[in-house]
């Protein structure tokens, strides 16, 4: 049996399990880039293979990553992910996709007890998604508990928030900075020091990576210097993970030229611990982590 219908046929069996078992309780919200089934509260990481179809790698909880139990999408072609909190309100953590087209995708993934990571089913959001060289979440910067997107448009470095509207989808975007062409890499990290609000962290020309806090109020407060110069120097790729080694505090994973992975450990302040070394090569192979 192939994947795609293995899960049809998985999620088929869970249905009638859920119909036979009577009316549930209403779905609590899953953790932070939690995917996993059942939910360990662990964040996860989410990767592009080479044949453009994708796979999750389970935080481990000890600092690292388990392998990956789950490969489906292929010849869908992705070419960009962004874990996302629960749209859909049915207790697990969904992910946005854009395909090679510059479609925004919603995909809704299972997380039920030996079915996490499983795609479900996809809902197209929009088009023309290619303009932008940054989509990531750093979670909630509206103050009403639900994650939001952040995009950085390609020509202008401008950046934009598209606020979650409740239903399942995106409100229309708001300008929250402009020229943000000086960072080569930009992505949403989580609450970093423990305000409640996603934050968003940048890799600059220089590789000094910096914090801007997130607010209630769908802005960015200004940065603030996490590590200096030359701390990014050989790394490709940045990854605000989750918590990964357990002490419920978001942490940062970055790629290496020698494809080696990273970690950074969230202090739960806004700043990080030393590097730790937590795989040894090979992530070279895969065209993005998210």
């Amino acid at each position: 049996m192939n994947v795609k219908a293995s899960v049809v046929v998985g999620a088929a069996v869970a249905m009638a399990a859920s119909l036979l078992a009577g009316p549930v309780a209403a779905a609590t919200a899953p953790g932070w880039r939690d995917f996993s089934g059942p939910a360990d509260g662990y964040g996860d990481l989410v990767v592009i293979n080479p044949d453009s179809s994708a796979s999750f790698f389970w935080g481990s909880g000890a600092g690292g990553l388990r392998t990956h139990p789950v490969y489906w999408g292929e010849g869908i072609g992705f070419n960009h992910f962004v874990p996302f909190s629960d749209l859909t309100g049915d207790g697990c953590n969904d992910l946005l996709s854009r395909r090679t087209n510059g479609d925004l995708y919603r995909e809704e993934i299972l997380c039920s007890p030996g079915m996490g990571g499983q795609f479900e089913t996809s809902r197209r959001l929009g088009t023309g998604w290619n303009q932008f060289n940054v989509l990531t979440s750093p979670g909630d910067m509206t103050g009403d508990g639900r994650a939001d997107l952040i995009a950085r448009q390609a020509t202008t470095g401008d950046m934009y928030l598209y606020a979650n509207d409740g239903t399942g989808g995106l409100k229309a975007k708001g300008r929250i900075g402009t020229n943000w062409k000086l960072y080569r890499a930009v992505l949403g990290a989580g609450d970093l020091n423990g305000d409640s609000f996603g934050d968003v962290l940048a890799v600059d020309r220089n590789d000094s990576l910096w914090r801007y806090d997130g607010t209630a109020a769908g802005t960015l407060r200004p940065r603030a210097l996490v590590f200096s110069n030359r701390w990014a120097t050989g790394r490709n790729a940045f990854v605000g993970v989750g918590d990964i080694t357990g002490d419920g505090q978001p942490d940062l994973i970055s790629r290496n030229s020698w494809g080696q992975l990273l970690r950074n450990t969230g202090t739960g302040t806004g700043t990080f611990r030393s590097t730790v070394k937590i795989a040894t090569g090979g992530w070279d192979r895969y065209k993005g982590l998210f």
